[in-house]
């Protein structure tokens, strides 16, 4: 069994297209796309988090229709939109629903990582001096998501070493992914800090 994260997928919601900017026409589109996505990275026997937000609608039984369609187990983590899971059927339907959690995810070369759970970025997160690692959602790619990789770095440059990484679906191609795949990317914070370097090579050349 492998265990996957992901967030804010936000199943049925139009108005998310334009606030991420997806690279679909139509809500229907979209949808399709995230179940062929997943489908295609997660097996029937994996374990996926979902850290909030997951569906939108909540008419009938069109949360669970999406629910059936994608492969594995899904524990939500719930976000502020997850307004489907108060249809009972729907919500039985997850292999647990949890509003945060505090895991142990074995890694493919035999060492294991505490891993911290929630929809929402936590600075001071639960063993963050003991290399616990913060898994987020609920920021999307907005302003709000740069200011939390900039509060990130006032707190390392001040001699501590979190580690939170953002899974929201729009910063990880619009798919589940492993905790390997996550440590094993460049993240954005060291990508801001290459973009400093860069422009405080800049501005030096320009000063001269």
């Amino acid at each position: 069994m492998r265990i996957f994260f992901t967030s804010d997928l936000h199943f049925g919601h139009e108005n998310v297209l334009k606030f991420d900017d997806r690279p679909f026409e139509t809500v229907e589109e979209m949808d399709e796309e995230l179940i062929r996505r997943w489908n295609n990275k997660v097996d029937k026997g994996d374990l996926v988090y979902v850290l909030g937000d997951l569906i939108w609608k909540t008419a009938n039984n069109e949360a669970l229709s999406i629910l059936k369609r994608l492969n594995g187990q899904i524990i939500l983590i719930k976000g502020n939109h997850d307004r489907f899971i108060k249809n009972a059927t729907a919500k039985n339907a997850l292999a647990g629903l949890k509003d945060y959690d505090d895991i142990c995810v074995a890694l493919a070369d035999g060492t294991t990582r505490r891993c911290i759970l929630s929809h929402y970025f936590m600075p001071f997160y639960n063993g963050h001096r003991q290399n616990a690692i913060h898994l987020h959602g609920h920021s999307h790619n907005t302003e709000e998501h740069y200011l939390e990789l900039g509060i990130i770095q006032a707190i390392k440059k001040n001699g501590y070493e979190p580690k939170v990484y953002n899974v929201g679906c729009m910063l990880w191609n619009y798919e589940p992914v492993t905790l390997e795949e996550i440590l094993n990317s460049k993240n954005e914070i060291e990508q801001l800090e290459e973009l400093e370097k860069e422009q405080k090579k800049q501005n030096n050349g320009e000063e001269k």
